[in-house]
């Protein structure tokens, strides 16, 4: 028999709660991928993803099966031409993660590290522009899931615009979650349904100008499945080069539905609320955020543990109340943990959440 499974209050960053009516467009018929039935769906979400970041007709999506990390990858692998190189912006475990992408294909690259709680400086970005011409390509994350942190993205853009240099963008858990817009400048906008978009894990996608993508046909593969320009041309000619997740499309075409129906700007007023709602409980039991005011995002916090309290002690009674929290990275995993608000969560869920803390902690002793 198979054991049923506990429905938790999910408070990592992704995969996030989602609606009963996402999970049943999981029930679709068994399906080709070479039908024209898939070929509409996949057409309804690349164009309506385009159009959630702002973008038009000079603007088309990319969709990858594949975790989020499948598309940073292939576009980090795929844009930069073998003679010139990508600046990486590195003030977290996502920064890194494209450095070491671009590390492992072999493409030349420059790092500008800031402390994982500080912002993106743009006149840093600026000045490694005048001294090095060969960079073409500016790689930054928008919301560093590491810590909560938002970089300046529309200020980064303008930057990239004034040298004459591409921008990508890691938007994974804050696409759909806080303001952006490819109109700002960017180039190549990166992200996946299964965060602020409140779809389901296994899909990601890069929403990128047309002129940059029809640009990559001078550039050598350095991968074959994650090849953005001929996963493009595929999708472009209803076709696909290999077996894509099919089903999962359609749970995203319903979450970009559910998405329509509540409304953008009402979604980010709902994250900002319950992000809002946690922190103030978890200040009233003596938690601080370890990112300044100012770069906080409106869908992830990150605290410090408790004195003498290890995570997994922590966690355990956290999911013991039905509460999922996550643990920090790299050296937060010592010293930190994160509790997110993306999904179908509200206020009202945070304070719960921030009760069950409570409880937790006196359990604990």
């Amino acid at each position: 028999m198979t054991e049923a499974l506990k429905q938790y209050v999910l408070l990592n960053p992704g995969p996030a709660c989602t609606s009963p009516e996402v999970k049943q467009a999981l029930l679709t018929p068994d399906l080709c991928h070479r039908e024209p039935e898939f070929y509409a769906v996949v057409r309804q979400v690349r164009e309506e993803l385009a159009e959630l970041a702002g973008g038009g007709g000079d603007w088309s999506t990319v969709v990858f099966s594949g975790s989020g990390t499948a598309a940073v990858e292939a576009n980090v692998t795929s844009v930069v031409p073998p003679d010139r190189k990508l600046l990486v912006i590195d003030n977290g475990v996502y920064g890194d993660r494209m450095r070491q992408m671009a590390a492992a294909s072999g493409i030349p690259h420059q790092t500008l590290h800031f402390h994982w709680t500080e912002a993106a400086r743009p006149a840093d970005v600026g000045r490694a522009f005048e001294d090095d011409p060969s960079l073409s390509h500016l790689a930054v994350v928008h919301h560093e899931t590491t810590t909560g942190l938002l970089n300046p993205v529309e200020a980064l853009a303008g930057v990239c615009r004034t040298y004459g240099r591409a921008l990508i963008v890691d938007a994974m858990s804050s696409f759909g979650g806080e303001p952006l817009d490819v109109r700002w400048g960017i180039d190549y906008l990166v992200s996946s349904p299964n965060k602020c978009l409140q779809g389901l894990p296994g899909l990601s996608f890069v929403v990128a100008r047309r002129a940059a993508l029809e640009s990559l046909s001078g550039i050598p593969p350095r991968s074959v499945y994650l090849n953005l320009l001929n996963q493009w041309q595929a999708q472009e000619a209803d076709d696909t080069p290999f077996t894509p997740a099919i089903q999962l499309f359609f749970a995203l075409r319903q979450a970009l539905e559910e998405l329509r129906a509540e409304g953008l700007e009402e979604r980010f007023g709902r994250y900002r609320e319950a992000a809002a709602a946690l922190r103030e409980g978890m200040e009233t039991l003596g938690f601080q955020p370890i990112v300044p005011p100012e770069w906080r995002s409106n869908t992830l916090t990150t605290y410090p543990l408790p004195r003498g309290v290890s995570y997994p002690v922590l966690h355990d009674a956290m999911k013991r109340r039905g509460y999922i929290i996550y643990a920090g990275q790299g050296d937060l995993k010592r010293w930190a943990f994160r509790i997110a608000n993306m999904g179908v969560l509200t206020a009202l869920d945070m304070e719960g959440a921030v009760a069950a803390m409570r409880d937790s902690l006196a359990e604990i002793g």
